[in-house]
């Protein structure tokens, strides 16, 4: 576990391995032999297998989280008629049946200055005449860079006012300008450091729209409750690892704990069991229905409550937990940074700002 959390980069063996053992099915649908029914019904599930993978590797977790949240947008049946149902069909077989074979879905919509909102994005897209569509424009928070097959993105057609979904196909696509891709800063966060979310700048490289024409954009919100349970399951996967290496390194002196030891301990016991009550609301709210605002809620519960439990930790066994060669710090900027992701603090208290007025 320790030379994993030493990583600053992703192998691209550990996604081979997880593809070989299923994992990409979890953003397949039941017909097609994936193990993806419905967000109410696969959500719980899918969390509580990037919650175990958490416990070994975050970054891997997270990364791999986002291939099931992106396919949603396939998944899902359109709000309104697509304008096209034969292209429709058509794209979600195409796209199903690439994760079907293994390969890996991805996001890179987050922008410079964006604060985290899709729908300011400022990147565009242009259809050619040969019906291509190219984008122009900066993108960051690209995770998992280099092991994706395709990143979800955004943009504002050109002649239109309003985002939509596009797809990015990152197989063979160099990162030197030279097919529309420069890669413009690689990820040296210091939390999630091995997820390569690298930041690029795209001048006419090129995307396929999303076949719904529009229509895709307004599936995001029903899709966001999704990426906030399995956001929060990775975390939760970290605070099972922290509890139970607290556990192994306070037991043998438990009998000796200080005042000051044994109550940081109880107290981080304590966060990590209301966080778990946090994880299951959360659950409870996507199989009912009434996920909103019930979900960026749980989210923002959670990520406050790992940072404060892994701070009890640390103060109950000491100055050794500051070790580079000791997992709790790698571990405290990883839920640092989880707490940060879709949506970002600012937008999450905005929006729970405004609904805390309409419950």
């Amino acid at each position: 576990m320790a030379a994993r959390l030493e990583r600053r980069a992703l192998d691209n063996l550990d996604f081979a391995t997880l593809r070989d053992a299923g994992l990409t099915l979890t953003g397949v649908p039941e017909r097609m032999g994936g193990v993806w029914q419905s967000g109410a019904r696969s959500t719980r599930p899918t969390g509580a297998i990037f919650r175990t993978l958490a416990r070994v590797d975050p970054s891997v977790a997270l990364v791999a989280t986002m291939h099931p949240t992106v396919l949603a947008l396939w998944l899902e049946e359109p709000i309104e008629p697509p304008v096209d149902p034969s292209a429709w069909r058509e794209q979600q077989d195409l796209v199903l049946t690439a994760a079907q074979a293994g390969h890996w879905f991805g996001t890179i919509s987050s922008e410079p200055g964006g604060g985290g909102d899709l729908m300011a994005t400022r990147a565009t897209a242009e259809q050619g005449r040969d019906g291509t569509w190219r984008l122009t424009g900066d993108k960051q928070m690209g995770s998992g860079s280099g092991v994706t097959s395709f990143m979800m993105t955004v943009a504002v057609p050109k002649g239109e006012t309003t985002p939509d979904i596009f797809l990015l196909d990152t197989r063979e696509l160099p990162w030197d300008g030279s097919h529309g891709a420069t890669l413009v800063r690689a990820w040296d966060g210091h939390g999630m450091a091995a997820t390569q979310s690298h930041a690029f700048r795209y001048d006419a490289v090129e995307v396929r729209r999303h076949a719904h024409l529009g229509g895709a954009i307004k599936l995001v919100p029903r899709v966001l409750p999704v990426i906030g349970y399995m956001f929060s399951s990775v975390i939760m996967g970290i605070l099972d690892a922290a509890l139970a290496e607290g556990r192994r390194r306070l037991q043998p002196r438990m009998e000796r704990m200080s005042a000051f030891e044994r109550v940081s301990w109880t107290k981080a016991v304590n966060d990590i069991w209301l966080a778990e009550q946090a994880l299951e609301g959360m659950a409870r709210a996507i199989e009912s229905g009434a996920a909103s605002p019930g979900i960026p809620r749980g989210k923002l519960a959670i990520a406050e409550l790992a940072e404060a439990s892994l701070l009890s930790i640390s103060r109950a066994i000491g100055g050794a937990s500051y070790s580079r060669s000791s997992p709790f710090g790698q571990w405290s900027q990883d839920v640092r940074a989880l707490g940060l992701l879709r949506p970002p603090w600012a937008l999450a208290h905005n929006q729970l700002f405004e609904a805390s007025f309409a419950d």
